[in-house]
This record gives structure tokens, sequence and C-alpha cells, in this order.
């Protein structure tokens, strides 16, 4: 009995003592030592990798891109010079060409007849031509014997003119004739690469009518359509142009031709830009991009457009020091926003290294590891 007494005495006084303490607890009393040691400690500040890149001054020069193709600078419509029936084509599309390479044949029949026919007519003209200067020298001796009148001897001089005359125009026509059997071949009159055959073997062309289309060895262009607020512009912009196919190269380039009249459909202005020093990779028909710099600019900063914090009036960047890995929150004048990037006028300067990624999960205070971007 007595020892039951004594265990609800000290469960009683147990229970006061937890009760007491959960008070002292819940009404703001002062923890005690053992309290304290409870408690988890302060967190440590945790260095965070962040993306950067360094600012550098450089042409912030509103650039302007136009998407054109690969062209020569003279391109050829070739035609006959005659008229007739193809009977033979000897290239095809792609084929590069070389001078004096034969492309097409015309049936021939017709200009050879034509040949014979001149060569007749001038045989005929010269046997004209003895018969009328045998006339006229007898005319003459006649009238120096005193026999023949002064009107005989003006006639067969005349007739001897006349004969002359003739003859020349059938050599004349004989020479047409010859040349016209030559244009029945269609011969390349430069280097370089065929681009069209409108025509094919068996078909009927007119005389002009165009059968291929060659595109000459040497200057390439760039050709572009240019918007009207462009088109003025152009001529005094920086240019350069990449391919889709070669990225990560640049060529400089100068516009050569751009077009009076806008084009009546698009508005636009054709623009031919010369490529400098093209290396193989520059093929023809190859896509290109047509970049323009308004020339003059004055340089500025240019930040990808993730790197703008907007806490306050003005946007802000973190910059980030380079020896501690510290972070400061600095105010940025912009001058222009672009599609991805955006052009800073003054808060920065050259060396710094701001940050570029997540600039919404930061604060003063964090400690960071750069990481930069490869440019």
């Amino acid at each position: 009995m007595n020892k039951r007494i004594r265990f609800l005495v000290g469960a009683s006084i147990a229970g006061l003592a937890a009760g007491g303490g959960a008070v002292a607890y819940s009404t703001g009393a002062p923890p005690t030592t053992a309290t304290k040691s409870a408690l988890p400690a302060p967190s440590t500040t945790v260095s965070r990798a962040v993306r950067v890149k360094e600012v550098r001054s450089e042409s912030a020069a509103s650039e302007q891109t136009y998407t054109g193709v690969i062209r020569a600078r003279y391109e050829t419509d070739l035609a006959f010079r005659v008229g007739a029936k193809i009977v033979s084509r000897h290239v095809e599309v792609g084929q590069r060409v070389s001078v004096g390479t034969l492309l097409f044949r015309l049936d021939a029949t017709d200009y050879k007849l034509a040949v014979k026919a001149a060569e007749a007519d001038l045989i005929a003209a010269e046997a004209e031509v003895v018969q009328s200067v045998a006339e006229h020298e007898r005319q003459v001796r006649t009238y120096r014997n005193g026999v023949g009148s002064g009107s005989d001897l003006d006639k067969a001089r005349s007739a001897q003119d006349a004969a002359a005359g003739r003859r020349d125009r059938a050599k004349e026509s004989l020479t047409l004739a010859r040349n016209r059997l030559s244009y029945c071949e269609l011969i390349a009159d430069a280097d370089g690469v065929i681009t069209t055959l409108p025509a094919e073997t068996g078909q009927v062309v007119a005389e002009g009518q165009i059968v291929a289309r060659l595109a000459r060895d040497g200057e390439r262009e760039a050709v572009v359509n240019l918007p009207e607020n462009q088109a003025i512009a152009a001529r005094t912009a920086r240019a350069s142009v990449t391919l889709w196919s070669a990225p990560g190269e640049s060529f400089p380039a100068v516009l050569r031709e751009l077009a009076p009249i806008a084009d009546p459909v698009t508005r636009t202005y054709q623009a031919r830009f010369t490529v400098q020093n093209p290396s193989p990779k520059v093929v023809l028909g190859m896509t290109a991009t047509v970049h323009l710099s308004p020339s003059g600019a004055e340089p500025g900063y240019i930040l990808p457009l993730s790197s703008l914090l907007r806490t306050g009036p003005k946007p802000a960047v973190w910059v980030v020091e380079r020896s501690t890995g510290a972070l400061t929150l600095v105010p940025v004048e912009v001058r222009e926003y672009r599609h991805e990037t955006v052009v800073l006028s003054g808060g920065v300067r050259s060396g710094q290294w701001v940050v570029t990624a997540g600039v919404q999960k930061l604060d003063v205070g964090v400690t960071v590891r750069a990481w930069e971007e490869t440019p």
C-alpha cells in the first residue's frame, strides 16, 4: 500500500513539473541553457554557381538582318541566234563548262541548203562580172576607133559596176549563210556553271529564245530584298554575310547594286552585296544572311536580356566581385531593347562580371561561383 502511494505522488510531481515547463516556454520565458543547446545552429553562407558574362565595350549599333541567296554577279541567258529544232543537248543542270564547250545543236539542214544557194549566187555573180568587164573593154576599143558611141560606152561601164555590186552582195550573202549555219551550235562563251535548262531535245525554238542560263565564274553576291525604310541606310551601313551551311563564319560584303524602283508586289528594293574574298564554301544557291550595322554608331555594352532585374524605378544587374564572389546590385542605363539582348549605355564598365541567368533568385550577401559564358 505504501509503495502504491509513493508511486502516485511521484507521478503527480513529475506531471506538474512538465506542465510548468510547458507554460513557461509558451509564455515566452527565456530558454534555459539546456534549451539553447537543443536549438539548431544558424545556417552558413552557401556558395551558389551562377552564369556570368564579362562586360565589353563594343559597337552597339542596331543590326538588321535579311535573308537572301548566293548568286553569281554575271548570269547570262543563252539562246540560239537562229531558229530550228534542237537535235541534241550536251550539258546538264549544275555542270561546269569552259569557254568553247558545246551546249546544244540544232537541225542545220535548211541552213546548209542556204549556204549552197549563196555559193551558187556568188558563182553566177562572178561570171556576170567577167562578162561585163569584157563588154566594157570592147566598148572602149570601139569608141577609141571612132566606131562606137559614147552612150554604149556608158551603158557598158554601168553594167560592169552593177555586176561588181551583185558579186559583192553575193559574197556577203554567203558569209551570212555560213554564219547562220555556225549558229546552229550553241557554244559557251565563258567559264561557269549551267543553272537552268528550259529547253530540251526535240523542241523547236525561235531565234533568241532562252535555252540555258550560265552563271559565270568570278564574283559572288548575296541578293536580298530591303524594305523601304532601310533601303537608303544600306548605302552607308557596314555589311557582312553569313551562311546557314557554315555557322560561325562571316564574310565582309559591299553593296554593289540597289534597285532604283521597288517591286510592285512586295514593295521592297532588291540589293546585291558583293562577297569579298569568298571561300569555296560560298556556293551558288546557298541561303545567305546579310547583316547591316549603321556606321559611326556609339559603343555600348551588350548583355543578354535575362541579365536585367527591376526592383525599383531603374533596371539593375548583379555584378560579381571576381576575388570574393560577392554580389552587388548596380542600376544601369538602357539604351535599346532588342529581341534577345539589351544595350547598356552606363552603370557598368568593361571587365566586370554580370550575372546573366536566375537574377530573381539572388540577394545581397549571397556568395556565388562564377561560370563564364563562352563567346
